[in-house]
């Protein structure tokens, strides 16, 4: 129903309604699911429904009593921003909220007023890496672009978020998919400093030297911001320095109108990899990313859940889930100081450098850890209280208990103490006092 037709009607019901919806009360929405249609997805100032809250604060349960009710064109009803219950439910990683509207219908490409986003923009936007995952298996269109040129995995590398970047590769997408700019993914991993998307794009195949509009590489960006452990990774990934953009210079002329120096010393120094036999790993610009003859296993795994990933986020990996490893890929120079091995998507064993990103963000994790952490201290806090009323009422107890035994006692047996005896003395001193006294009578 659109925003029209129900937006200022529905009175205190209907407002009663968004709030228990909101709040995910399955008992109170019950209730006033007996009223007429227009209440039941009337609009609040913003234009959102019951609907549209309840897929937002990630209520299933409400989402479901509601879609039990709804007429199909309603669950795409967008509302005051252009977003659809779907897009609300994947901007915060509602995983059972996604379900229950795909499995209802909802257009899984269908994009905001504003911003042109899809459920699969906004997903990848926020690095819900299950939801990116869930909406390509669901058929989102992984190529689409929203209003301002960007692609899902745009989004993604543009914050760094590793898995979600892992999950859309695999599901199929394009790395050198362009924007409005001529911007392939590997450009905007450089230009926002992210070194672990950039290992995934590359280990997928991407074409390192590829030239955006104004003929810039991802080198030339690298090179350009001084980011030194990017523009390493892109040499030794083959990215070609000699090539010169619209305005007549090489990655080397940036660094040297711009003064980086130690950006200098890599492009002098480093060059790029070579394999057991010699040749350069200058990545081809074949469109076959993964080839089901030799890689079936990963292939086969597209569809397995995964809840980590090897290239920087907090999960701790599960080695059967790793392809297996190509020995004929093994690098023949030995690992220097910084280095370790590591597994591209393909099963070929590469090096790079130790250590987690700081570039990684893992929204959703911290989120949960929170979530985790504040009700464990509200937890503590109620067996606090209710210690205390415990440790109260035993001490009343001893207390009454002490009183009514002092009241009972009883002296039964006194101490006798016995006199002592008197010295001969005292009684002869006492014989001479009685004397004169008898002597009168």
């Amino acid at each position: 129903m659109s925003g029209s037709s129900a937006g200022s009607g529905g009175g205190a019901a209907a407002a009663a309604l968004r709030a228990a919806a909101s709040a995910g009360d399955v008992a109170a929405c019950t209730r006033y699911l007996g009223a007429a249609r227009c209440v039941r997805f009337s609009r609040d100032e913003t234009g959102r429904s019951a609907l549209h809250l309840a897929a937002s604060a990630g209520h299933g349960a409400v989402v479901r009593l509601l879609l039990n009710v709804a007429a199909p064109k309603e669950v795409d009803s967008p509302d005051g921003g252009g977003c659809t219950a779907l897009q609300r439910a994947a901007a915060d990683g509602h995983e059972e909220v996604l379900r229950l509207l795909l499995a209802r219908g909802a257009d899984v490409d269908k994009q905001d007023s504003v911003h042109g986003n899809s459920a699969l923009h906004e997903a990848a936007w926020k690095g819900y890496s299950r939801s990116v995952r869930l909406l390509a298996a669901a058929g989102a269109t992984l190529s689409r672009a929203n209003a301002g040129g960007f692609t899902a995995l745009h989004l993604c590398c543009q914050n760094g978020h590793n898995q979600s970047c892992r999950e859309l590769l695999l599901a199929g997408c394009d790395p050198d998919i362009q924007n409005n700019y001529g911007d392939t993914a590997l450009h905007t991993a450089a230009r926002y400093g992210h070194a672990g998307v950039t290992r995934i794009l590359i280990s997928a195949q991407c074409r390192v030297s590829e030239q955006n509009k104004n003929g810039d590489t991802a080198l030339h960006i690298a090179a350009a911001m001084g980011r030194r452990k990017l523009t390493r990774i892109l040499l030794e990934a083959g990215c070609d320095k000699s090539v010169r953009n619209k305005q007549n210079e090489t990655a080397r002329d940036i660094a040297l109108r711009k003064d980086l120096n130690e950006i200098l010393t890599i492009l002098d120094e480093c060059v790029a990899k070579k394999d057991k036999k010699g040749k350069s790993k200058k990545r081809s610009k074949s469109k076959v990313r993964f080839d089901p003859k030799h890689n079936s296993d990963i292939v086969n795994r597209i569809e397995k859940p995964r809840h980590w990933s090897p290239y920087g986020c907090h999960y701790y990996p599960d080695p059967e889930a790793f392809p297996s490893p190509r020995l004929d890929s093994l690098p023949q120079e030995p690992l220097k100081r910084g280095e370790q091995y590591y597994l591209d998507l393909a099963g070929n064993i590469r090096k790079g450098p130790v250590g987690v990103g700081y570039t990684c963000y893992c929204a959703p994790l911290f989120r949960h850890l929170e979530a985790r952490l504040e009700r464990d201290k509200r937890e503590l806090q109620r067996a606090q209280v209710r210690l205390g009323q415990r440790v109260a009422g035993l001490e009343q107890k001893l207390n009454r208990g002490a009183h009514g035994r002092r009241s009972e006692r009883i002296i039964s047996n006194p101490i006798q103490e016995p006199q002592l005896p008197r010295s001969r003395s005292l009684e002869m001193l006492d014989k001479l006092e009685r004397a004169p006294m008898q002597a009168a009578r």
